[in-house]
């Protein structure tokens, strides 16, 4: 099950209080659909109740604030006075939270109905806004943090950010967030060393599949910020990580990561050894096949070395011919250009004699295209001799004609 499938089904369980086994069978749909469902049903349960919400709001109104606090606590509950709370003016909740118990506040706001209580949280001081905060890490409540972080002021977020130090917390936020477009902000405020804890933990709780999945939502200059302290991770981690983009098939979320790295980092992740496997770098080709992200992929291959350039071309040339002739007509040339102007000289024949055998009509439609690059003179040289096995349909080339 994709990760963010996961998260969302978490919060569907929680809401309908199930077990979270119980929502499998909704694996596969879509997650905006999941997410709009699960609204749906919140609202739905807040509006059978909405009109007691209101009239209880009118006498609390009436009624001194510490009394109102007092009543809280000790007659309604968390669950009613959140409900309650939602329905009041503004400034006379932020009055009400100002004398609730910290941990009463915090119970509360896990009750609160996301969308009737948007207003109100935007509007919550950032003094309260910490405090609540502070007691909802120590309950481990990240999906009401999540809530929290996607309608908080910038200056409230920047004071919950600040005293958060749990790295799994972190991502765990950052993965329950129903606005994505709102990671940036939220990474953003992190400093190095809360970056670094973010990743660390990623490594000791197996949450690698929620960090490269939230890696898709990021602007370039984060993703290359982060991906440059994932690559200083050491071979083990990196390795880890290939192995998780290949199990979830997340490589698009990788090599998006990877582009954003400066070149040094680049050419420690795209020479792990882990990527010379055979299935690994089978699933890395299939994917991108299937997802169309080649202009992701074709950048990094010739930061390749020989030893894990070979793999790669050999998914390419024979196990997957097909994805030749895709990729000619679905990347951008300059991408094709540099795979194809750094090819040994021993893996050039064998290239020439794919494209000939499985990508005739889209790798002449390229050569028009780019009549004049130099990259790939070696490659039409190489069909247009009649003396070469190629021009006649001989054999592929054996081992040794292959080594550099």
């Amino acid at each position: 099950m994709h990760i963010e499938t996961q998260a969302e089904l978490l919060k569907l369980s929680r809401l309908l209080e199930t077990d979270e086994a119980d929502m499998a069978f909704l694996d596969g749909q879509d997650l905006n659909t999941l997410a709009a469902f699960r609204n749906s049903v919140s609202s739905f349960f807040y509006e059978q109740h909405q009109d007691s919400y209101q009239r209880l709001a009118g006498i609390s109104k009436l009624v001194p604030t510490g009394a109102s606090a007092k009543l809280a606590t000790t007659v309604l509950g968390s669950v009613l006075a959140a409900g309650i709370a939602s329905e009041l003016p503004a400034e006379r909740a932020i009055k009400l939270a100002d004398k609730l118990p910290d941990d009463f506040l915090a119970k509360l706001c896990i009750h609160l109905e996301p969308t009737y209580s948007r207003a109100l949280l935007a509007t919550m001081p950032d003094k309260i806004v910490a405090t609540v905060a502070k007691a909802l890490l120590a309950m481990n409540e990240h999906i009401t943090l999540a809530r929290f972080v996607a309608v908080i002021q910038p200056s409230a977020l920047k004071a919950v950010t600040s005293t958060v130090n749990d790295g799994e917390a972190m991502v765990k936020i950052a993965l329950y967030l129903e606005d994505k477009s709102k990671l940036d902000t939220l990474l953003g405020l992190l400093s190095e060393t809360q970056q670094r804890a973010t990743l660390k933990a990623a490594t000791d709780h197996e949450l690698w599949p929620a960090v490269l999945s939230l890696n898709g939502h990021l602007n370039t200059q984060l993703r290359g910020q982060m991906g440059n302290l994932v690559a200083e991770q050491g071979e083990t981690v990196l390795s880890r990580i290939i192995e998780v983009a290949s199990d979830q098939q997340l490589w698009t979320n990788l090599l998006q990561a990877v582009n954003a790295m400066d070149n040094t980092h680049q050419q420690a992740v795209v020479n792990v050894a882990k990527l010379r496997e055979e299935h690994i770098m089978e699933s890395l080709i299939t994917t991108v096949a299937e997802e169309n992200s080649w202009d992701e992929l074709l950048p990094l291959l010739p930061l390749l070395d020989h030893a894990h350039l070979t793999p790669a071309l050999d998914v390419l040339t024979e196990r997957q011919p097909q994805t030749l002739d895709q990729a000619l007509t679905q990347a951008h040339d300059s991408n094709l250009l540099g795979l194809f102007g750094h090819l040994p000289e021993g893996e050039e024949q064998r290239v020439a004699k794919a494209l000939k055998s499985h990508a005739t009509d889209s790798w002449q439609a390229f050569v028009a295209r780019n009549s004049d690059a130099q990259e790939i003179a070696s490659l039409k040289a190489l069909q247009n001799s009649s003396s070469d096995p190629l021009a006649s349909g001989g054999d592929k080339p054996n081992e040794c004609e292959r080594v550099v």
